[in-house]
């Protein structure tokens, strides 16, 4: 039987080998060590981030929705940010629709760039133009079915460190009276 001298020739050439060998694997077994133990904390990561509140707050409109305009009508969705963690958030971008009876009255995606302070409350302003056609036939809708219903709703998309961007959903409906509006004014109407 020959030793493995005879079949290199050279006992010193087949330890070389090895030593190429082991060279070329180490850092092909350093990278995979990284990606488990990465890949294992991500989930530590995701339960130490608690996701934020985002609750709608009002609606104010930046005009008189009453005058005829062929301009979209200016609105402002103010959106309350809760952060319960005890490091900073950045808000990247909002996406909202923004309906009444029938009639979808606005969508879009507004770039934003708000931080969010850890462990507290942040207003967060989307500017909004809604769609002057679509605002009169609503409004026609209020006045014909005396009650409609509405809804805000839409995302926050969360930039948090090491998780990556979150995307938070928000939403209110309800249902808009004229009538009971009106009373509340003072206008008294049986």
């Amino acid at each position: 039987m020959r030793s493995n001298r005879a079949l290199s020739g050279n006992a010193g050439s087949t330890r070389t080998s090895e030593i190429r060998i082991v060279k070329r694997l180490l850092p092909l077994l350093f990278l995979s060590a990284l990606m488990v133990f990465v890949a294992s904390c991500r989930p530590l990561v995701r339960q130490v981030f608690k996701n934020p509140k985002v609750r709608v707050v009002s609606v104010a409109l930046g005009g008189n929705p009453f005058q005829p305009s062929k301009e979209p009508l200016e609105a402002v969705l103010n959106l309350m940010v809760t952060n319960p963690n005890s490091y900073a958030l950045t808000v990247s971008r909002a996406v909202y629709n923004v309906s009444v009876g029938k009639q979808r009255l606005a969508s879009g995606e507004k770039p934003e760039e708000i931080r969010i302070e850890p462990s507290g409350e942040t207003l967060v302003k989307v500017p909004v133009s809604l769609d002057t056609n679509a605002f009169s036939a609503a409004l026609r809708e209020v006045i014909e079915n005396r009650a409609i219903p509405y809804e805000f709703s839409g995302s926050l998309a969360v930039d948090a460190p090491l998780v990556g961007i979150v995307h938070v959903p928000f939403s209110k409906s309800g249902s808009v009276d004229p009538m009971e509006i009106l009373r509340k004014k003072g206008f008294g109407f049986n």
